[in-house]
This record gives structure tokens, C-alpha cells and sequence, in this order.
């Protein structure tokens, strides 16, 4: 056969699209190259699928052969091969095209009978011949309470039956079970009795239009579960909308990444119910291209940089695919300043891209903003984005092994992150972001490292024998725990963009903060942040507040004070190494501080009691280097 369905096609990156997208952009032509070869490998999963299942005693169950689906799949491309490459492309199919073959392989266990798995290929089929409008008579399976046709819709009928049909004649398209049928609208993304059909969200800005499919409907549109049909409701729904719209506004106006890339790779959102902090939720795979996930409670700036942040990684994965980067990197070790758990080299390459790209939307956003607080916020978010990034690109250049384009990859990233580098921010921004640095990465070395144990006793000994201490740092290692998420974040980002709310936070916890910045915005969405800032502080205490507000002496007062009711108290070590001055105690705190709590703790002789932190600090800090 002649049709590409069948045909091995090679790719090659052009000189131009690579160097797009090592600048951490990537236009229109360059994510066609991309997405080009994301449908050649879709093609190949697919035969593999097809052959595999073909071949499985346990398939078809009461549905057709595998290889039926297979030749509807050729003729409806004989048709319209653009129709069977959007259906290909669309993001559900790669999640479930992994997901069904390795559980064909007995590499992943499934949630129900695994004909149904491998019976959504006869749906696949199905809906590349409505697109390409073939006439056609198809068994497909029924899951749920309905027929899902992927990038299409849902047809709800009774779920007494195991299977359905779905039958195209001339241009009538109908669902069928028993006596109960179902007739598809011409626009299959209408509503139609029984039939809900896929909306599309709609941003445009400047000429620039952004349309990705709200998936609310398929099976395997969340590439993290399984999910039923959970239909948006016309309020929930015009919400979205107004929220894409507003935020795609922000997305056009910045030129740092390439609107116009960004829109062209995202495919779909799925709204989700996963909460996350103190970053919003949003997520998307390698599997399953264009796709991102989304909480929809995000306000129009907040979903602007989880467009660009997201859109960042679904082109550097398709990339990936097409030019290798990095050898290994799979050990989950390394430190990544934007994650609570130790990272592989390659989750921190995605990581540095992704941030890079965030990083030049909030300079653009700092270069446009008037003075005051939502210029403030968007120096602090380039400030604590730039440097994340520049943390996590030195560690992919120190410890990655790069193949020659990778190592030309990270070079022109480096270029252009340098030259962000070099901008000046605020003092009370910068300050802010700094501290923030810092404490991510002392919170993640006491949270993940470990000293070890024999070198720590004999640090211990010598402070209680009041000698000098080793001259040789005990060595450590990476024993994973569970993170929590820190407070403080929230604290400097509502202090930066409501001056106002944060003012009566400080009140409420019954001391003035000192007045570096002053106005009355709200932050986007109302006060949801400043109810989330009060929250944490009342769960973390006066210090953070002191902090956020520049009080270092109260703040180091207050967290001398919670160390002594709660020395594990993790959080409040790192806020110690942040209002401590210039000096030996705080220098042993920010470059050593998993050796100071293991010290402390060896000193320990019954809970609340041990050595004053700052003077243990110091006298690690004044060591004779051996």
C-alpha cells in the first residue's frame, strides 16, 4: 500500500527550526517540523499496536479484528490524510496508544477488560473516517455511559450493551445500540440529543488566535488516569472561556517566545481537579502531544504562564524525539530549584527550558508594566525565574553528558539567558527572589540530604569537647522524603502585588511592617492569594511575615523561637539562614545547612533540647579548612 499509514518516514530538523528553538522560542514552521514528526511515530505506535493485538489470545473479545480498524484507518487517509493526522495528532490518542501498549506488554496493569483497552483502536478508526467522510459500518466499545469517538465527541447510550455501532451513510452519521440510536450533528462539535461534542476554547490577539479543544469527554484525555466523561456546565464552561481569552491576550502581547509557536502546539486543555502549591497546577507528556492539563481556578495571568510554560515542554520533547540531547540522565539526584524532590538530568533539561521561556514573559511584562505593584511582581517573577533557570543550566553543564546538538542546545540557551542576567531589578524584588533561592535550596538539602553518620558523630564530639572541628566535611547522600510546600513564596508575591492586603496581614498579626512599597491592587482574581497568604501564616507563624517584610531582626528573633519549641522544624532553620547577617553562621547555613541539622540533631539529648543553632553554626562556619 501506498499510503503513509504504512510508509517509514525519516526526519530531519532544519538548521533554522534548531535554532528557534534553542533560543527558547520556535515559530509557526518550526513546531510543523515538530509536529510532523510526532505524527510519523504516532504512525509507528500505531502499526506496533496493531500487530501486537493482532496476536494476543485475549483479543478481540466481541469486537472486530484489530486489523478491520487498521484498513478503515487507510481508507479514510486515501480521503482526507489531513483529517486521520489531526485525529492521529490528537492528544487522548497518544496517551492511550502508550498506555494500551504497555499493558499489552504486560508492563502496566489496566482498569477493566483489556479488549476495551485495545477495542478504543476500532473508535480511533471510527472517528478518522466521520473526518474524512467515508461511508462506513464499524463495532465500536461501549465504556461508561457511552460511545467515546476521540477529537470528536461522546454519544450517550445504554450501558447494558458491551459494544455499538457507528454507521456514516451519505453524510448522516448515527450511533447505534440495539433499538436506541444516536444521530451526530453535521458540526460534530454541536450538541445534539445525546451527543456532546468537543468545544474549542477560542483566544485571538493582535491576529493571533489560539483554538485548542476542550476535552471534558474522553477516557484517556488525562494522561495521569483513567477519567469518565465529566461535562463542563455552561457557567464553568463561559468561565474557561473568559479566562483563555483574557490569557491568551497576555501570551500575544509578549514576543519573547513566539505567540504564534505557542499556539500552533497546543492542541488541548483538560480542565482537572488536581490542586497544587505554591505553584498552580498544570501539566503535560510526552505522550500525549499538545495536551495540557489545567485547574481552572488559575486567573488570566497566572494561565498565561502555564500556556508558555507548558507549550515550552511540549516542544522540547518533540524535539527530543527528533534530535537526542542527552545520554542517561535518569537518576533521580539532582537538584531542581523549581521541584520539592530531587530531579533526573533530563526532568531538569525540561525544567531549564520550560522557566527559560516563563523567564522572557515576565521580562517583557517587567519592560511594559507602569511602577508600581504589577511592575514589583513582574520584576520578582523574572528575578526568581531567571535564576532558577541559570541554577538548573549550570547543573545540566557540570554533571550531563551531551551529545554534540545538545551541547549546542544548552549554549544557545545559555547565550540568551545571560543576557537576562545582566538586567537590574528593584531592590525590594530582587531581595525577595534572592531569599527565595536560597531557601528552596536549603529546605531541599535538609529535606534530602543526609551527612553521614560516623564523620557527623566525630563533628558532634569535637563541640562538646569545645575542640575545633574537623577540618574534613562529613559526605552525604540522597535519601528522598516527603516535601512540603513552603509559605514564604506566597508571602513575597502578596506583598508585591497587594501592598494593601499584605499591610493588614501584618497588622492582624500585631506588628507594622516596615514600608518599602505601598498601594491597593488586588492581585489577579480577586483575594484568593491574600487568603492563601493568611492561611500560611497562621500556620507558619509571625517570622515568615517578619520576613516577607524586610524585619530581619524580628524575623530572626521569631524563628530562634520556633527552633526551640520544634528544632526539626525545617522551614524555620532555612528562615534562620535567611535573617542571619552576613557572616560564619549564616555562610555554614546557606553552603552546609543538611550538616547543621545533622550536627544539632546528634547533640540532641531529649526532644527540645540541644545547642543554640546560631552558635552551632558559627563554630561550623569558623572551621579550619582541611
Amino acid at each position: 500500500m501506498t499510503s503513509s499509514v504504512t510508509r517509514g518516514l525519516n526526519h530531519r530538523l532544519s538548521a533554522g527550526g534548531f535554532a528557534e528553538l534553542a533560543r527558547g522560542s520556535g515559530g509557526p514552521s518550526a513546531v510543523a517540523e515538530l509536529r510532523s514528526g510526532q505524527r510519523s511515530q504516532a504512525m509507528l505506535l500505531l502499526r506496533a499496536l496493531v500487530d501486537i493485538a493482532s496476536a494476543h489470545p485475549a483479543l478481540p473479545g466481541p469486537l472486530p479484528p484489530p486489523r478491520d480498524a487498521w484498513h478503515l484507518l487507510i481508507r479514510a487517509e486515501h480521503r482526507s490524510p489531513a483529517a486521520v493526522e489531526t485525529l492521529l495528532l490528537h492528544p487522548s490518542v497518544g496517551a492511550w496508544l502508550n498506555r494500551c501498549l504497555r499493558r499489552l506488554r504486560g508492563l502496566e496493569s489496566g482498569d477493566g477488560p483489556l479488549w476495551t483497552a485495545a477495542g478504543h483502536l476500532h473508535a480511533v478508526a471510527a472517528s478518522a473516517a466521520l473526518l474524512a467522510g467515508i461511508d462506513f459500518r464499524g463495532t465500536v466499545p461501549v465504556r461508561g455511559r457511552g460511545v467515546i469517538l476521540p477529537g470528536l465527541g461522546f454519544a450517550r447510550v445504554p450501558d447494558t450493551a458491551a459494544v455499538a455501532e457507528v454507521v456514516m451513510n451519505g453524510r448522516k452519521a448515527v450511533v447505534l445500540s440495539g433499538p436506541h440510536s444516536v444521530t451526530l450533528p453535521a458540526d460534530f462539535s454541536e450538541d445534539a440529543p445525546g451527543w456532546h461534542g468537543l468545544r474549542r476554547l477560542r483566544g485571538e490577539h493582535q491576529g493571533m488566535v489560539c483554538a485548542p479543544l476542550v476535552d471534558d469527554l474522553d477516557p484517556y484525555r488525562d494522561f495521569l488516569r483513567i477519567r469518565e466523561p465529566e461535562r463542563l456546565g455552561d457557567e464553568e464552561w463561559q468561565g474557561w472561556q473568559e479566562r483563555f481569552g483574557n490569557a491568551w491576550r497576555l501570551v500575544s502581547e509578549q514576543r519573547q517566545v513566539d505567540p504564534r509557536g505557542i499556539g500552533a502546539c497546543l492542541s488541548s486543555v483538560v480542565p482537572v481537579p488536581y490542586a497544587a502549591w505554591p505553584e498552580p497546577f498544570s501539566a503535560s507528556s510526552p505522550e500525549a502531544y499538545g495536551c495540557v492539563l489545567l485547574n481552572g481556578t488559575a486567573d488570566p495571568l497566572t494561565l498565561a504562564t502555564a500556556l508558555v510554560h507548558e507549550a515550552q515542554h511540549i516542544k522540547l520533547s518533540a524535539l527530543m524525539d527528533l534530535v537526542p540531547l542527552v545520554e542517561g540522565g535518569l537518576e533521580e539526584i539532582h537538584y531542581a530549584p523549581w521541584r520539592l524532590e530531587p530531579r533526573p538530568l533530563r526532568g531538569l533539561l525540561q525544567g531549564v527550558y520550560a522557566f527559560l521561556g516563563v523567564t522572557g514573559f515576565w521580562w517583557d511584562r517587567l519592560r511594559r508594566a507602569e511602577p508600581g505593584p504589577a511592575r514589583d511582581t513582574a520584576a520578582f517573577e523574572f528575578a526568581l525565574r531567571r535564576a532558577q533557570t541559570a541554577s538548573g543550566l549550570r547543573t545540566l553543564l557540570t554533571h550531563a553528558e551531551l551529545t554534540p546538538r545538545g551541547e549546542e542546545f544548552l549554549n544557545r540557551l545559555e547565550e540568551r539567558l545571560t543576557l537576562w542576567l545582566a538586567q537590574r531589578v528593584p531592590s525590594v524584588p530582587r531581595r525577595l527572589a534572592s531569599d527565595l533561592i536560597h531557601d528552596h535550596r536549603l529546605v531541599h538539602r535538609m529535606r534530602h540530604l543526609a551527612a553521614d553518620p560516623e564523620p557527623t558523630a566525630r563533628w558532634a564530639r569535637a563541640w562538646r569537647e569545645r575542640t575545633d572541628p574537623p577540618g574534613e566535611l562529613p559526605g552525604t547522600s540522597v535519601r528522598p522524603t516527603r516535601p512540603e510546600a513552603p509559605a514564604r513564596p506566597a508571602l513575597a508575591r502578596l506583598r508585591l502585588r497587594d501592598p494593601a492586603g499584605f499591610a493588614r496581614l501584618c497588622e492582624g498579626g500585631g506588628a507594622g511592617a516596615p514600608g518599602e512599597s505601598s498601594g491597593g491592587a488586588r492581585p489577579p482574581g480577586g483575594g484568593d492569594a491574600s487568603d492563601r497568604a493568611a492561611s500560611d501564616l497562621a500556620a507558619s507563624g509571625r517570622a515568615d511575615l517578619d520576613w516577607a517584610a524586610g524585619d530581619t531582626a524580628a524575623a530572626l528573633r521569631g524563628y530562634r523561637a520556633r527552633l526551640e519549641a520544634d528544632p526539626e522544624d525545617i522551614a524555620a532553620w532555612a528562615g534562620l539562614a535567611l535573617a542571619l547577617p552576613d557572616g560564619a553562621a549564616r555562610t555554614a547555613l546557606l553552603n552546609h545547612p543538611e550538616l547543621v541539622l545533622a550536627v544539632h540533631r546528634e547533640l540532641r539529648t531529649a526532644p527540645g533540647t540541644g545547642p543554640d543553632p546560631v552558635a552551632l553554626a558559627r563554630w561550623i562556619g569558623n572551621r579550619r579548612r582541611g
